[in-house]
């Protein structure tokens, strides 16, 4: 898969189950690839079972391109969300203003998670999160979610993940008491799972969560863990869970989280499906079903990648916007 420049797409291996399963020993120790986590089980068989568990749906809203012609794609995804890249590539200013928030939430959000920059360092967190604490504090009836940093292993630490542990767990514990709120939730983006980080993305994750002894506990299950965790999962044809497709499994991010804290909240900021154009919509709802189910509700949000201008194998079209809105969905799972 390439991107709009022809490049090789860094989301042809994002996503969520391993192919062996992953899980966490007792205490939220290191994790092995010897055993499987109760998250393994296939979903379609509870999702047919007639659990419903409530989701909301939304996309993810980048600065490049028409505005308008985003807010009226978001419209028509009948949305509760959206996921807003506020500094990407611009880490000391804005890349929305509040009169452009505001037209996201008039199409009907009741969540609004908003993405720091890709570095999460707590002097600069702490700077973009005071940009938009008066907005915050103007909405009380809108759920926000402050996003620390996004995909460590892609972005700022790919070959650190305890540089990007730190610097995300020190952001939580200097600024959460003197910046929390009270519709207010603080999230960190989980690795993107890249197949090809020199030591594995087992590895990468494993460093990422773990207790590396310095006080500041694990990133799922310690004292300073945020409130919730954020995942992204993509696809070439489906987002179900295939564990024989093991690096490019579309859940595995999903269960590694899961075999760490099964209780921790989840939230997709990013999940998409590069191929089949005109019907990615109904499995976009497809999996959103079968996530809620697979998660007894953790997981309880979604926004697909993204509105345009993204890349463009992942642009969602008119088309894909009113199949999300339909609710109707093809089961592949």
């Amino acid at each position: 898969m390439t991107d709009r420049n022809g490049g090789l797409s860094r989301r042809r291996f994002l996503g969520t189950a391993a192919a062996a399963g992953v899980a966490a020993v007792a205490g939220g120790g290191l994790l092995t690839t010897a055993g499987a986590t109760a998250a393994t089980a296939a979903p379609k068989a509870t999702a047919d079972a007639g659990l419903d568990y409530f989701m909301k749906w939304g996309a993810v809203c980048s600065p490049a391109g028409d505005f308008n012609r985003k807010v009226d794609i978001l419209r028509r995804m009948r949305p509760a969300t959206v996921r807003v890249s506020m500094f990407w590539n611009s880490p000391n200013a804005r890349q929305f203003s509040n009169g452009q928030l505001d037209q996201l939430l008039s199409t009907g959000l009741t969540e609004m998670i908003i993405q720091s920059s890709e570095y999460a360092d707590a002097n600069l967190a702490y700077n973009q999160l005071n940009m938009l604490l008066p907005y915050i504090d103007a909405h009380p009836n809108i759920l926000f979610v402050w996003e620390l940093g996004n995909e460590p292993d892609y972005y700022d630490a790919p070959t650190n993940p305890g540089f990007a542990r730190y610097k995300r767990l020190t952001t939580i514990r200097d600024n959460k008491w003197r910046q929390n709120r009270s519709n207010m939730f603080w999230a960190v983006n989980m690795p993107a799972g890249r197949w090809d980080i020199p030591n594995g993305s087992t590895w990468y994750f494993n460093e990422f969560v773990r207790d590396h002894g310095d006080g500041l506990g694990p990133m799922l299950t310690g004292h300073l863990r945020p409130d919730i965790a954020t995942v992204h999962c993509y696809a070439h044809d489906k987002l179900c869970s295939i564990p024989g497709r093991g690096e490019e499994n579309p859940f595995k991010m999903v269960d590694w989280v899961r075999g760490w804290n099964p209780n921790i909240p989840m939230k997709i900021t990013e999940a998409g499906i590069n191929g089949r154009p005109g019907d990615r919509g109904h499995r976009y709802v497809e999996f959103g079903e079968v996530l809620a189910a697979y998660t007894g509700g953790r997981a309880d949000s979604i926004c697909f990648y993204g509105l345009p201008d993204v890349e463009d194998n992942y642009a969602l079209s008119y088309t894909d916007a009113d199949q999300v809105a339909s609710r109707a969905r093809t089961w592949l799972c």
